[in-house]
């Protein structure tokens, strides 16, 4: 299987997994944080969590901290979360599906680089028609996802100006 099969195969089930999920009750981080959140909730003072982790009270205070402000690492709230008798889930979550940032960016790069011709081709009265310029950054996006080159390009590389 060739790499642009194998890529399309994996968008397709990363997406039904996407789809299938039901991340929209905890995309939201609680204001305080999951760590104190989870750790209020089970009535668990910093102190007692401290001792689970062998660690200070104060240094549970500043992983909290870190955890809010994006500073803990995902080994040591992994640790945060088995002391807190969790399972820590580390996800990306794609804004869209993954198949429609592909044809997002391919469209895109196809677009940019098929722009400078039609631009020169309308100023030397060789306008192909907005239809058939469609259907030209339709086939040059499907060869990008094809070849695999989709990301090495600039979205645009056409000047301004031009």
């Amino acid at each position: 299987m060739q790499r642009a099969e194998r890529a399309t195969q994996a968008r397709r089930e990363l997406d039904r997994k996407f789809s299938s999920a039901s991340l929209g009750p905890i995309a939201a981080r609680p204001r305080s944080g999951w760590i104190r959140a989870i750790r209020g909730a089970l009535g668990m003072s910093q102190a007692v969590l401290a001792e689970r982790l062998g660690v200070s009270s104060a240094a549970v205070n500043k992983l909290e901290h870190a955890e809010l402000h994006g500073g803990i690492t995902i080994a040591k709230l992994a640790e945060v979360a088995e002391a807190l008798d969790c399972t820590l889930i580390y996800a990306l979550v794609p804004k869209s599906t993954l198949e429609e940032t592909v044809t997002t960016r391919a469209r895109a790069v196809a677009a940019g680089l098929l722009g400078h011709a039609a631009r020169t081709m309308a100023l030397e009265a060789q306008d192909i028609g907005d239809d058939r310029q469609r259907e030209a950054v339709d086939r040059y996006a499907q060869q990008l996802v094809v070849s695999g080159n989709l990301w090495r390009v600039a979205p645009n590389r056409s000047r301004e100006g031009e």
